[in-house]
């Protein structure tokens, strides 16, 4: 029997060799592009997995305001909560991520991420540690951590254990382990560890333990089941709050927990850890992986039933000889099936030739490798879904044909027969239409941020960090700076106002509500900072050099309207800001400091001489002699340090690194869905036009146009793509709508969006069905009229 079903299968390839290269060829995109995006998904899904004790590790996090969540918590809460609560088997606090200066044999290097970590780090998280003892690895101060690609860099193949690393040309910090290179699905990232009780030498927060300062990543790790159910997880987050509130009562924070698997996909938190990602993509990207393989299904479908009428002899010869309706539909599966797997043994060629470029594209190190025993059942069972569904209508249509009808005479197809080919082939184009529309849409709004007036200038801005004895050579710095007319264009800020995450509730104002509780970030800087910057100043004065340096304060707009002031009232008003009393003497125009997501809030510019930066604004043509001059002036103060140095606008790109790949991946596969739905329109208008050939004849013999013959043969396929235009727009409205909302600053969806994404689904629709209708309308009309 399956021998049979198999010889029959290849007799119908053979035969109809063009339409099973097309179902073939269709399947085999559909399948590869699905693979591809499973393992992006899969990838995504997957992250910080690995640990072993991943279901009782939580983050904490807290939040201010219904505006600001933070993924930061107090070094002493971290510290001392597992004291209170006998459920939180131990606590781990991690600091910021930071690049320092590693000297090693006279060598200088600029080595990151870098974290300090309190010494239970390897006993909360498992990374395997190559060389060295987990549990004793960090109990030093003087120890450090590196991983083993940082090993082989600096000490190639000699055992790196016991070897010495100086720091940030201070002290020296033995190595006393190796960890094997972290899994690129850990949503930390690091190439060295330094343990915490070195920090606290010189870290207050450490020292004195506070709970009211927002600087580090606390972690728990609860017993066994201790928070398993919803109830025992909602007691745990309410008994930390309530201790909270007895601890620092004049603060109203709300703190939770945060599952550690949950962290890359779904941390909406600021003052976060780089490279989340988002569980709406994952979900799009499935959804995606999904309707390309039905798309590409529906290829096979509409071909097999539009050929229906070829095999219906076949079907009405193996009635008469006894074949059952179950016989029939088993083969016509079996078919479906061959072809199937056929296509998966064609797409793992595909996924292997194009997984290097998915990767440039995606930023992952995906691999696909057959030896995963997961990933084989995964593929087969793509293999036989794809199978069935494509060969399910196809197989109840075709065993359901009665042999007396079809040996009479060549089989007429019904109306439900030819409404659910239409029907098939609008699902493809509203699948493409969605996507197009989508890559679109997405596209603008990267342009609109890229673009985005965002209240001060950001090109051709520079800005060089504080290091080594920068610090305490702020004076001579600025002078250098100003002597060369190359930067003499600069200012000294705390933060950059591109990605401002700090905030303070110590702030008042006369006729603030004493019970009112709002959060202010606020950036430190000099006198120039308005300048270089190019911001507006609405009403008032910038801050002068004669001016005492924590007596005034600049404040934007939303911060006049939350004070209750206006423009006119608001200057020389008191203001103080964490006890430090001084007086409001401009107020700037408001301009975005964080990510579009996020609406402006109210801000303070604080007067001071010194920070962290050093901004230059350059001269469009001279960038490349202004960096140079800078660091010439860098090395003459901070020799021991090489610059490190970036753009304001590189910076800003950078913050919508996902939302990029989103765009990428988007458009890449919004092609290849439009693709594959025209190799089936390609495929069914060949059959369809082949169908009419005598027809197409007659009408030429009697005087129709090549023009007027094909306006016949397309109109049908143009009123199908029009009607998948019509039932996209409003799935595309509300989808694109939604994913607009996560931004405060957004395009308008507009119409001609929508038209433009139509129209080049119509005309790329129009020319793949002109080209068969074309060449039956130029083909000698005396081979289709002669007898057989």
């Amino acid at each position: 029997m399956l021998r049979n079903h198999i010889r029959t299968a290849w007799r119908n390839f053979v035969k109809n060799k063009w339409y099973s290269l097309l179902n073939i060829g269709g399947l085999t995109i559909g399948m590869a592009c699905s693979i591809l995006i499973l393992l992006w998904v899969q990838n995504e899904s997957s992250y910080d997995t690995f640990h072993s004790n991943v279901d009782n590790i939580y983050r904490l996090t807290a939040e201010a305001n219904e505006n600001f969540k933070a993924a930061v918590s107090p070094a002493g809460m971290v510290e001392e909560l597992p004291n209170q609560i006998p459920e939180i088997k131990s606590s781990l606090r991690l600091s910021a991520p930071f690049e320092a200066l590693v000297e090693i044999d006279d060598q200088k290097f600029k080595e990151g991420p870098v974290f300090y970590a309190d010494p239970n780090f390897l006993d909360v998280f498992t990374f395997p540690l190559i060389e060295g003892e987990s549990k004793t690895a960090l109990d030093s101060p003087d120890g450090i951590l590196i991983t083993e690609v940082t090993a082989k860099k600096y000490f190639g193949a000699e055992s790196a254990l016991g070897k010495t690393i100086k720091i940030d040309n201070g002290d020296t910090f033995t190595v006393k382990g190796v960890l094997a290179d972290v899994p690129s699905n850990s949503h930390l990232q690091f190439n060295i560890i330094i343990p915490m009780t070195y920090h606290a030498k010189n870290d207050s927060d450490l020292v004195n333990k506070v709970w009211n300062s927002f600087n580090f990543y606390g972690y728990f790790q609860f017993e066994e089941s201790a928070i398993s159910t919803p109830e025992k997880f909602s007691k745990m987050v309410a008994k930390i709050n309530q201790i909270y509130a007895e601890r620092a009562p004049e603060y109203e924070i709300i703190f939770n927990l945060q599952p550690l698997k949950d962290i890359h996909l779904h941390s909406d938190l600021q003052i976060d850890l780089p490279g989340h990602g988002n569980i709406q993509y994952v979900n799009i990207f499935f959804l995606v992986a999904f309707i390309i393989l039905i798309v590409a299904c529906i290829n096979y479908m509409n071909l097999a039933t539009a050929r229906s009428s070829r095999r219906a002899k076949e079907v009405g010869l193996r009635k008469v000889i006894g074949a059952g309706r179950r016989q029939l539909i088993l083969q016509f599966l079996g078919e479906s099936l061959i072809i199937s797997f056929l296509s998966l043994v064609l797409a793992i060629g595909l996924v292997y030739l194009f997984l290097p470029a998915f990767n440039h594209l995606s930023q992952k190190e995906l691999v696909f490798s057959l030896t995963d025993p997961l990933l084989w059942s995964t593929l087969l069972f793509i293999a036989l879904i794809t199978g069935l569904i494509s060969g399910s209508y196809p197989a109840l249509f075709l065993s359901g044909f009665k042999p007396i009808k079809v040996l009479k005479g060549r089989l007429k197809l019904s109306k439900y027969n030819l409404l659910f080919r239409n029907g098939l082939v609008v699902s493809q184009f509203v699948v493409s239409v969605l996507l197009l529309i989508g890559t679109t849409v997405i596209y603008k709004q990267l342009t609109f941020i890229k673009n985005k007036n965002l209240g001060y200038d950001k090109s051709n801005l520079v800005y060089v960090p504080m290091e080594g004895e920068m610090w305490g050579k702020q004076d001579a710095l600025k002078a250098a700076l100003a002597e060369n007319p190359l930067t003499n264009n600069f200012s000294i800020i705390s933060d950059l106002p591109a990605n401002l995450v700090t905030g303070d509730f110590d702030i008042h104002w006369e006729g603030k509500d004493p019970n009112e509780q709002i959060l202010f970030p606020s950036i430190r800087a000099d006198e120039n900072f308005l300048d270089v910057f190019q911001m507006t100043l609405l009403n008032g004065r910038g801050f002068s050099k004669t001016s005492s340096e924590n007596n005034d304060y600049i404040i934007n707009e939303t911060a006049v309207k939350v004070m209750g002031g206006n423009l006119e009232n608001i200057l020389g008003k008191t203001l103080t800001f964490k006890e430090r009393k001084g007086t409001i003497i401009g107020v700037v125009k408001d301009f975005n400091y964080k990510q579009l997501q996020y609406a402006i809030e109210p801000l303070v510019i604080r007067h001071g001489g010194f920070g962290n930066l050093a901004v230059v604004r350059t001269s469009p043509k001279s960038t490349e002699s202004t960096i140079a001059a800078l660091e010439n002036i860098y090395h003459t103060l901070n020799p021991a340090y090489p610059m490190v140095y970036n753009f304001v606008d590189a910076n800003l790109d950078s913050q919508y690194k996902g939302e990029q790949q989103m765009g990428s991946i988007f458009k890449v596969f919004a092609i290849l869905a439009i693709f594959i739905s025209c190799l089936g329109l390609y495929g069914l208008s060949a059959f369809m036009t082949e169908q009419r050939f005598k027809e197409i004849g007659v009408r030429k013999v009697l005087g129709a146009s090549a023009l007027r013959l094909v306006n016949m043969l397309s109109k049908d396929f143009l009123k199908l793509v029009f009607v998948a235009f019509v039932l996209a727009i409003p799935i595309a409205w509300y989808v694109m709508s939604k994913w607009l909302e996560e931004y405060a600053f957004h395009i308008e969806l507009q119409w001609w969006v929508f038209v433009l994404a139509g129209f080049t689904v119509l005309i790329v629709a129009l020319s793949t069905v002109s080209y068969q209708s074309l060449k039956a309308s130029l083909a000698n009309p005396i081979k289709s009229l002669r007898t057989e």
